[in-house]
């Protein structure tokens, strides 16, 4: 982040476009993301009671370093041709400064064709469309930070498709799972794990038969241990490093989410999935400490991580095209 944006002045240029409430999730989606880092010019909540409007937009616009976020919708054209209005004589005030040292004009497309239509000084810049996000309901936030900070456009669109990709992913994994959903309770005295189901009585959780069949894991799942006893139920987790005990837990606790057979591919998926839930979740559980690990647990433990995210597209992947008629036991 160079010094000039550290110190920018960020002014919100936008149509209210009806009453006090229709535009109040700028503050929230917008204001509240950029403030906490920038001084932030919103009217809403920068010009007091019995100031001059006009005097106190001219003062803001004044500031240098200064980027101007123009939030783009239909209310914003109509407001922009509509002479004498507040919007209007405000970008009269940018036309005059638009071409200065320090000041960035960005355009936020919010609504549909509305980059063809841009009134002066926006037509022509470089803009954001920021409706991929606004469409699936995702955090405006860090793709406005990446614009103040001066970050790549081929960037900050990279940013957003990865964001509307882990969304389009997680909706995919909640979907499959939620139709049966699941929670582990570890009982943080005898270290026993029961898995919970809607339609099943409680039971241990114990290791897959492909575990027992694999050279990774079926060495050591007849250990028994206070705390490691595969064949009792009972698994091993610390607040410590993942080791070798907690990768299986987090390898045996993926498998009974997705407890059919889905080839060698999903194997190695399942295995590369234990250990992120292992760093992920299982190393965060002090060892005398309960626990309750749910489909929304597992998602976000693995969706967050590179390689967490890829184990969740192999197994969807699996779910989708492999053999599904046998359960893992």
């Amino acid at each position: 982040m160079s010094d000039e944006n550290t110190h920018s002045s960020i002014f919100i240029s936008y149509a209210w476009g009806g009453g006090l409430e229709k535009k109040e999730w700028v503050r929230e989606s917008i204001v509240a993301a950029l403030e906490w880092q920038y001084a932030v010019f919103w009217d809403r909540d920068s010009i007091g009671f019995g100031e001059s409007i006009d005097t106190a937009i001219g003062l803001a616009l004044s500031e240098r370093p200064i980027l101007v976020l123009c939030l783009c919708d239909e209310d914003y054209l109509e407001a922009a041709q509509r002479i004498g209005s507040g919007l209007h004589r405000e970008l009269q005030i940018l036309q005059r400064i638009a071409d200065e040292p320090s000041v960035r004009i960005v355009p936020l497309m919010f609504g549909e064709r509305c980059a063809e239509h841009l009134p002066k000084p926006l037509a022509g810049r470089l803009y954001l469309d920021l409706q991929p996000l606004l469409q699936h309901g995702l955090d405006l936030g860090a793709a406005l930070l990446d614009v103040v900070d001066g970050v790549s456009q081929a960037q900050v669109q990279k940013r957003i498709a990865a964001d509307v990709a882990r969304h389009q992913l997680r909706k995919r994994v909640l979907s499959y799972l939620q139709k049966q959903p699941l929670t582990l309770w570890g009982n943080g005295r005898t270290h026993e794990v029961t898995v919970c189901s809607d339609d099943k009585r409680p039971y241990l959780l114990l290791a897959p038969q492909w575990m027992w069949d694999s050279n990774e894991w079926g060495f050591m799942l007849s250990d028994d241990n206070p705390t490691f006893c595969p064949t009792k139920g009972r698994w091993h987790w610390d607040r410590f490093s993942p080791s070798r005990g907690m990768r299986a837990l987090g390898t045996a606790a993926l498998s009974v989410f997705f407890p059919h057979w889905l080839g060698e591919v999903a194997q190695s998926a399942l295995n590369a999935g234990g250990v992120v839930l292992a760093e992920k979740f299982f190393t965060q559980v002090d060892v005398m400490e309960a626990f309750t690990f749910n489909v929304d647990d597992l998602v976000t433990s693995l969706i967050v991580d590179y390689k967490g995210y890829g184990v969740l597209e192999q197994l969807l992947e699996a779910v989708d095209t492999g053999p599904v008629n046998q359960v893992l036991s």
